[in-house]
């Protein structure tokens, strides 16, 4: 299977899960990195946290970052 030009466009899509749904859906044209990563959580994801609320994160790279 081919794709235009030969190459594949990445899109991200970063959201938070709740039993009664999704809350703060945010997508990227491009993939995710740390300094957009580092912006979205208290921004967009923080906003909408409730008391009781439990944050789990993958460990992926881009979450991640020295300091």
């Amino acid at each position: 299977m081919g794709f235009p030009q030969g190459h594949r466009k990445t899109t991200t899509l970063v959201a938070g899960r709740r039993i009664d749904g999704m809350v703060a859906p945010m997508v990227r044209d491009g993939p995710i990195n740390c300094d957009w990563f580092k912006a979205y959580v208290p921004q967009v994801l923080a906003p909408n946290f409730r008391t009781g609320d439990i944050v789990i994160m993958d460990n992926l790279s881009s979450h991640k970052r020295a300091s």
